[in-house]
């Protein structure tokens, strides 16, 4: 059976699918590893399959210092569109989730099969491209505004 170490030197060797073929095994083996959710966590890019695998760290050991501040990294940073528009985000997981009596840490392929992304509480593509669009006017009225007022400025016109 592969090591944590297994896992690590597979990273440090820049073999991230490596890496998380192993820590994968070694939780299928024991699915209470702090190390090996917090290694896979380093391996992953999808944004929500790090975030399973932070809750999963906290729902073993609450107190996870690396767990708290991955997850604390994965929260959205202020977005100035969604308060030009005044659409909520959604507050931020407080602490009292992770309680002792949850169940066992959830497996990513499980999660991914229950994810609907109109839970997401990302902002509606329409309205980005509204926004997209107002902005493409006004930078070419502007823009058009400022050339026909250079070539009447050079041309004595």
């Amino acid at each position: 059976m592969p090591t944590l170490d297994d896992g690590r030197n597979a990273i440090n060797q820049g073999n991230f699918q490596q890496a998380r073929l192993i820590y994968e095994a070694i939780l299928q083996e024991n699915p209470r590893s702090e190390d090996a959710w917090l290694g896979l966590a380093d391996v992953l890019t999808d944004t929500e399959d790090k975030r399973i695998c932070y809750e999963n760290v906290l729902k073993i050991n609450k107190q996870n210092r690396t767990a708290r501040e991955g997850l604390r990294s994965l929260e959205p940073q202020a977005d100035p569109l969604r308060e030009a528009f005044q659409i909520q985000t959604p507050p931020p997981r407080t602490e009292d989730v992770y309680a002792e009596d949850e169940e066992e840490p959830t497996l990513i392929s499980e999660h991914a099969m229950e994810m609907d992304s109109a839970d997401t509480g990302e902002t509606p593509t329409f309205i980005l491209v509204a926004v997209g669009l107002a902005l493409s006017v006004v930078v070419m009225a502007l823009g058009g505004g400022l050339v026909f007022y250079i070539l009447t400025s050079l041309t004595g016109g």
